[in-house]
């Protein structure tokens, strides 16, 4: 291939004095970027925003795992509580639901949908979805005439979700705490 341009260059520029004043300056390397046809530049490619890596962990195997890491309320929920006195399985319980309590807070802040008081007359406006108000006792929904009632239950509602993102393997994204194994010495 260098053998074929280099007898094309000799060619040229024994025939030709264009040409052989070219290729001179190419061997002088005066050929500037300005003399060289220039090619337009290729349009810029649309940038596309990275699509967010959807998770084979399923939220609610995150939550557990954030409630029995930090709580222990697996475990609390699989020990056979038939083997407990009620005052043994309160003293186990209290402080695994103020953990749970403290988890749920920091990870959904929690804040009630109504905070008018249980007790309380509320006004509920016809837009409400059957989500935040639930109407309770005698008919459904669809037959209340009325839109007052009393609060039995305040509901609740997330302000935030700030669950832990999953950064472990696939093949373990339904484990909700590992076994802990204790080394031995011998």
């Amino acid at each position: 291939m260098g053998l074929g341009i280099a007898l094309r260059a000799f060619s040229a520029a024994l025939f030709n004095k264009q040409a052989a004043d070219k290729i001179r300056k190419a061997l002088d390397q005066e050929i500037t970027q300005a003399e060289e046809p220039k090619l337009p530049a290729p349009a810029p490619k649309p940038v596309e925003s990275p699509k967010p890596a959807t998770s084979v962990r399923s939220d609610a195997v995150t939550l557990l795992s954030a409630l029995q890491r930090e709580a222990r309320l697996i475990d609390l929920v699989q020990e056979d509580l038939a083997n407990f006195s009620d005052a043994q399985v309160g003293a186990a319980a209290r402080p695994c639901l103020t953990q749970c309590a403290s988890t749920l807070a920091r990870l959904f802040e929690l804040k009630p949908v109504d905070d008018s008081g249980e007790g309380s007359l509320v006004q509920v406006d016809a837009e409400n979805s059957i989500a935040r108000y639930q109407w309770l006792g005698e008919g459904g929904q669809s037959e209340q005439t009325s839109t007052a009632g009393k609060l039995v239950h305040q509901g609740w509602q997330a302000t935030k979700v700030e669950l832990p993102r999953w950064t472990g393997r696939d093949a373990d994204a339904t484990i909700i705490a590992p076994a802990q194994v204790q080394r031995s010495n011998g």
